[in-house]
């Protein structure tokens, strides 16, 4: 009888291919830090947010002019989920302390 055949061992990715997943961390401590440092000024955090937005994008653009796609799309989605992230906690914030101040 013959042997079945079998797919050869796939070779482990290049050093280029793994994942980067440092900017997306940092994004989420300086959010959580801005949140603990600021308690409660929605401005001062939506600063932070719009901030945090121009810096990824920036850094984005940055390392496309170097070709480094894997960094980029690493910042491109760091500066997607910023906003998802931080308004969620400004929304949570909101919710917690009884609405925005000019309720009954």
């Amino acid at each position: 009888m013959s042997e079945p055949n079998l797919p050869p061992n796939e070779p482990p990715p290049p050093n280029e291919k793994k994942p980067v997943n440092w900017p997306i961390a940092l994004n989420l401590a300086l959010l959580v830090g801005a949140v603990v440092f600021y308690r409660g000024e929605l401005g001062a955090l939506g600063f932070v947010i719009i901030a945090l937005i121009l810096v990824n994008g920036f850094a984005a653009m940055l390392t496309s002019f170097f070709g480094r796609l894997h960094w980029v799309a690493a910042f491109v989605l760091s500066a997607l989920l910023v906003p998802l992230i931080g308004f969620g906690l400004c929304a949570l914030y909101i919710s917690a302390n009884g609405g925005l101040g000019g309720g009954h």
